[in-house]
């Protein structure tokens, strides 16, 4: 089986290698660490740099460039600012799921869990409402290997066509406007605050249909979905295959040595599996100890807030509006570092 389809074997042979050197799905000779603890350390570890890709992106930068950078994206992105953006986020949502009132089937991703933050973030960020559709092809090609360069290149030209024309307003663009590797602070805001979210919603979807009792107890008592959105972020976050670091130095994790200059996956998809972190790793249960889908450190996602609001709402609104939904075929998913479904149908009502 693929790992794109389940990458769940793969945690397990992973973990029980400890950290070792493989050709990972995605390609590349990488040295693989996945259990909960080596991976909490590795993501702290000063000898294993996030610099694996040049162009000053906070994501692929160390500090004291990390710490610079971060600083104004955080201010931005305000735990106040993101709470008071709930209205807003359910108004949406609300008006997506009106269109499923009438149709007998439809495809969670293109209609509901792909619109929804790419809608947010625009308004977050300040993006006329038509320049949306050309920001979404872009951002679509952005996370495909093939079409990544030449996207990139055009983003750029997106980006500074934006920053010429748009007026002033009360929006992270123009907040953030004069700070430096403003192109790249765009792409990874939108790309990582809004393709992630899509398979927040959507793995953690396919994944409450797939546990029928799950979905019970969360319409019964919609106060546990809070902690239902962890849970489904810790189960099948999209982050599955994990994230990028080069040894700057010899670095010891778990017991053995990896070579300087060496690339390093370091897996929280395996890690959020580990049983001796999560016992019946493989199952949805409440209540679990914190998750490292967000990431952990000085890394740790400047989104988390607003992705998990926008789960709560998305999962909170289509179990209320639509409590007998059920899978209506066998979803398909897509090829991606970034893991999600390409498409999943589903039936609104019986």
């Amino acid at each position: 089986m693929s790992f794109f389809t389940d990458p769940t074997p793969y945690f397990h042979l992973w973990r029980e290698q400890g950290p070792f050197l493989t050709e990972t799905p995605d390609g590349q000779k990488s040295w693989v660490i996945s259990r909960y603890d080596d991976v909490v350390q590795a993501l702290s570890h000063p000898g294993l740099s996030s610099a694996i890709i040049p162009g000053g992106m906070l994501n692929h930068t160390d500090p004291p460039e990390h710490t610079h950078l971060r600083k104004p994206i955080a201010r931005a992105f305000t735990t106040r600012r993101m709470e008071a953006l709930r209205p807003r986020i359910a108004q949406i949502t609300e008006k997506l799921l009106d269109a499923w009132e009438t149709e007998d089937e439809v495809d969670v991703i293109a209609s509901f869990a792909y619109p929804l933050p790419i809608t947010v973030i625009c308004e977050l960020l300040g993006v006329p409402e038509g320049e949306r559709d050309e920001l979404r092809t872009l951002t679509s090609e952005l996370l495909v290997p093939e079409t990544m360069a030449g996207a990139y290149g055009r983003f750029a030209v997106f980006v500074q066509r934006l920053l010429d024309t748009k007026e002033p307003g009360d929006d992270v663009i123009t907040e953030l406007r004069d700070e430096p590797n403003l192109v790249q602070t765009l792409v990874l805001l939108i790309t990582a605050g809004h393709e992630t979210t899509v398979q927040l919603i959507g793995n953690g979807l396919l994944a409450l249909l797939r546990d029928p009792a799950m979905k019970r107890r969360l319409i019964d008592d919609p106060l546990l979905i809070p902690d239902a959105v962890d849970e489904l972020l810790r189960y099948d976050g999209p982050l599955a295959m994990g994230v990028g670091r080069i040894a700057t130095s010899d670095v010891v994790i778990g017991g053995v040595t990896i070579p300087r200059s060496a690339h390093v996956t370091v897996s929280l998809g395996a890690a959020n599996r580990d049983p001796s972190r999560y016992p019946n790793p493989d199952a949805l249960q409440l209540g679990r100890d914190p998750h490292v889908a967000f990431g952990h450190g000085i890394h740790f996602c400047v989104g988390a807030r607003l992705a998990r609001i926008e789960g709560e709402i998305a999962f909170g609104t289509l179990l209320r509006r639509f409590p007998e939904l059920v899978l209506a075929a066998e979803p398909e998913w897509r090829e991606s570092f970034i893991r999600g479904l390409a498409s999943f149908r589903v039936r609104p009502k019986p």
